[in-house]
């Protein structure tokens, strides 16, 4: 555990923040936000198909991805080292190049500790279906 986090708590709470943080960027398309976030290696798994973060974010800054609305429920965080995994569910629509995508969705997002920040390494977005 680093220095500036003392206990899993304080870490759980970290990225709790971190993914408040993620969802309003996302809302707002601020993409100095998403790049801070975000590790240079991530990888973002849609319903059809995945984005490294160059292509995320250029979708973002394009257009081409759009957040209508999302609402983010039941987070849970859980620390393992200099790992986290962070779940949730979420009720959103999306415009995907041209397509919307709405519904339920549960997510799962993946954390690394590096270079002492913890960094968005991967999020994978499943439908859930009725």
């Amino acid at each position: 555990m680093n220095a500036a986090f003392e206990t899993v708590l304080e870490v759980e709470q970290h990225l709790r923040q971190m993914n408040d943080e993620w969802v309003k960027a996302l809302m707002r398309a601020d993409v100095t936000t998403l790049d801070r976030i975000m590790a240079e290696d991530f990888v973002f798994s849609y319903p059809l198909e995945g984005d490294d973060k160059t292509q995320f974010i250029a979708d973002v800054t394009s257009g081409s991805l759009k957040i209508q609305h999302i609402s983010r429920e039941q987070v849970s965080v859980r620390v393992f080292g200099t790992t986290a995994v962070l779940n949730a569910r979420d009720s959103a629509t999306w415009l995907y190049h041209g397509r919307e995508f709405s519904g339920q969705y549960k997510i799962m997002q993946v954390y690394a500790h590096r270079e002492g920040h913890w960094k968005l390494c991967a999020v994978q977005a499943c439908p859930i279906h009725p």
